[in-house]
């Protein structure tokens, strides 16, 4: 499907997808933007890549998942909060028995987070923090005082380990929000279901800006293009692993 529509057919699409393993394993999907010439940033940041069309996007899906999973460096770099979620995913959320809120779950071998940022200082919001056992201990008692926080072993987070368990923890979907580095490592673990690219029209010149993940990392057939869709001047692909999990 590839066609222009307005910004209601698009939330609609993307809440009206099925995300589900009959197996009951967890549904991992990626979502990134890019700049026109493929960029993941833009002086620096990802969001001013985006426009109404994709905000309105990134927040249904966050409203839609259960584990909003993200690395430290982009926690830090874009400010993270408590997620806001739209009123329809707060609604279907209810309709689920899920949580009020996705848990945003933080990922750092280092445990170089902030106690005292918005995102661990808000009232009646706790999300977790996914690390490994080599990690400074004495960082990791400070921020079990405001966050959840879980080890893999080894010296880095085992990601093989840590999405099922995370499946099993707060719920079966699972939204990776980034940065680069976090989502090829998935790519290259063949850790994810679903990947969803916003194309921004802006052109980006960041130097050293890493290039966003693709389906050009897979051999034919590896990876199926399920639709492309045209809001304004973005484009919105989203791509379904052939995986059989």
């Amino acid at each position: 499907m590839n066609m222009d529509i307005d910004l209601n057919q698009l939330l609609e699409t993307y809440i009206t997808d099925k995300r589900n393993h009959p197996s009951g394993s967890p549904w991992t999907m990626l979502n990134m933007i890019s700049s026109k010439n493929g960029l993941a940033t833009y002086n620096g940041k990802s969001g001013p890549l985006g426009g109404p069309a994709d905000k309105a996007l990134f927040r249904t899906l966050r409203g839609l998942a259960d584990v909003i999973l993200v690395a430290a460096g982009t926690v830090r770099s874009e400010e993270y909060s408590v997620p806001i979620i739209s009123e329809k995913t707060a609604q279907i959320r209810g309709r689920l028995h899920k949580a009020e809120l996705p848990t945003i779950v933080v990922i750092s071998n280092s445990l170089n987070l902030d106690p005292f940022s918005p995102l661990f200082t808000s009232v009646n919001y706790r999300p977790a923090i996914l690390t490994s056992t080599s990690s400074p201990k004495h960082k990791e008692e400070e921020l079990r005082a405001v966050a959840d926080v879980f080890s893999t072993t080894g010296d880095h987070v085992n990601l093989a380990e840590a999405i099922p368990y995370l499946g099993k923890s707060y719920g079966p979907l699972i939204l990776v929000e980034g940065g680069p580095n976090l989502n090829s490592q998935l790519v290259e673990l063949d850790l994810f279901d679903e990947l969803c690219i916003t194309t921004s029209p802006i052109v980006s010149s960041d130097e050293g800006s890493p290039s966003i993940t693709t389906s050009a990392h897979y051999d034919q057939n590896e990876m199926t293009l399920d639709r492309v869709l045209k809001v304004d001047s973005f484009s919105f692909k989203r791509y379904l692993r052939n995986l059989s999990r």
